[in-house]
């Protein structure tokens, strides 16, 4: 992330996660107590921190299992793991990276070549591409990036992805491919996210979109070596935070048959279960109607096992204008002559997957790669699915800003409530990775104790 960036948002903290509390207002005296509501990648990460800070630490976590968004699939009668939430750890996850080092958990890279297959024509990796005009627009978009004002960030943020590269030189035809490409990174068209959010995006990351390694053995492995270390006895599924009281200085947390006090806390809870909880004294006007307009992306996952790996490349990945939208290798460097190939499909698309039988999507995916390998049909085995709009903690897989929203209702968002902080991926600098939801996570951990 570049300094511009990372240095804004810094402000944004300080004059958020940090305006409820002075600097060590926790330090001294006998053991303080938190609650965290949530455990994904950051409530996990936040209670890890406070623990280490000889913190007493609750979590509450509504699901029946750890991980949040983040779970490791294997195949019934296989070794082979696909993920059905959060999938890469990029090159500049700096914060995933260490903790992966730390907790023995080994990287392998999972980079794509992407195919394209449109109007039934596939095309391999670097045979196909933008116009030289089209080319020449995006340059010049990435580069102006570090040299915007605030006012200019401002500005691009009323404006949308789509229409911002017609702007900058794309064709009706680049800006439908740049679509197909895009979308699969936001998970709604490009016409619905926020200019200035994909612009920094694509200025900050990676050559390969942060798309660079996955953990080996899945992903999942993270959050089970933060509860091995936070206590499985400190941590309470199927366990939802009805109300948060606050009253003298305590935090009160009651859920269907337990109260919890504590000194803080903190509520990783995405929009959708953050609205659920009633907050006493109640939560701003601004915030819940921040919370209310903030929508998180429609994404379906459906990871395909097949007998054999067709595709051949290990770095195999196909973006299409099929319903089936984009497949990739799931089981790259796994052992086996199976394989897995994950169709992701983003919006309406997402919708039509969704509404269809197990029978009938699987039957979608495999025929809509027959353009690629006629025989795919015939090769696949079993499907497992993921409807991410239909989650009920979520109601989407991350959070989508819109025009007009990043410097909307985001910094909102952020602002503690009394004694309760806030985090979670949809406040982190980009959505979508495990390493925004952790990075927010310990932030919010840290203002109490720092």
């Amino acid at each position: 992330m570049s300094t511009n960036r990372r240095e804004f948002l810094k402000i944004l903290g300080a004059t958020s996660a940090g305006a409820a509390f002075g600097p060590g207002i926790f330090s001294q005296g006998p053991q303080h107590k938190a609650i965290i509501i949530g455990a994904g990648f950051s409530g996990l990460a936040a209670a890890f921190k406070l623990k280490n800070a000889d913190w007493s630490v609750t979590v509450l976590e509504a699901r029946d299992r750890i991980g949040g968004r983040v779970f490791s699939h294997k195949f019934k009668n296989t070794d082979l793991i696909c993920e059905l939430g959060g999938e890469w750890v990029g090159e500049s996850h700096e914060r995933l990276k260490a903790l992966c080092r730390d907790f023995s958990i080994p990287l392998q890279k999972h980079q794509f070549d992407d195919y394209l297959l449109q109007d039934g024509r596939v095309s391999p990796p670097g045979q196909w591409g933008f116009s030289p005009p089209a080319k020449q627009g995006f340059d010049r978009l990435i580069k102006s990036y570090a040299k915007l004002t605030q006012q200019q960030k401002l500005n691009l943020d009323k404006y949308d992805w789509w229409n911002l590269l017609e702007r900058g030189g794309f064709s009706q035809e680049d800006l439908r491919l740049r679509d197909l490409m895009d979308s699969t990174d936001f998970g709604e068209s490009i016409r619905e996210v926020s200019a200035f959010s994909a612009l920094a995006e694509y200025a900050e990351s990676s050559p390969h979109n942060e798309m660079d390694y996955k953990m080996t053995g899945g992903n999942s492995r993270l959050a089970e070596e933060f509860t091995a270390r936070i206590g499985n006895e400190n941590i309470k599924l199927n366990t939802p935070a009805l109300e948060i009281k606050q009253f003298r200085g305590t935090v009160t947390v009651k859920t269907s048959d337990q109260t919890y006090k504590a000194d803080a806390v903190i509520c990783t809870a995405p929009v959708a279960s953050l609205l659920k909880i009633k907050f006493d004294p109640p939560l701003p006007i601004s915030t819940v109607e921040a919370a209310r307009k903030l929508n998180y992306a429609r994404i379906c996952k459906n990871s395909v096992l097949y007998d054999e790996r067709f595709w051949k490349a290990e770095n195999f990945s196909m973006v299409s204008d099929t319903t089936a939208h984009h497949y990739f290798h799931s089981t790259q460097n796994q052992a086996g002559k199976q394989g897995i190939l994950t169709s992701y499909a983003i919006g309406e698309k997402a919708d039509v997957l969704a509404s269809q039988s197990d029978t009938r999507r699987m039957r979608i995916i495999t025929s809509d790669i027959a353009d690629f390998d006629a025989d795919a049909a015939k090769l696949a085995r079993g499907m497992v699915s993921y409807v991410w709009k239909r989650d009920e903690f979520t109601e989407g897989a991350y959070a989508l800003y819109r025009p007009g929203q990043w410097f909307g209702i985001r910094p909102v968002l952020r602002r503690p409530h009394g004694k309760v902080l806030f985090a979670g991926e949809h406040l982190a600098d980009w959505q979508g990775f495990m390493e925004g939801a952790v990075e927010t996570g310990e932030a919010a951990a840290k203002s109490l104790i720092s």
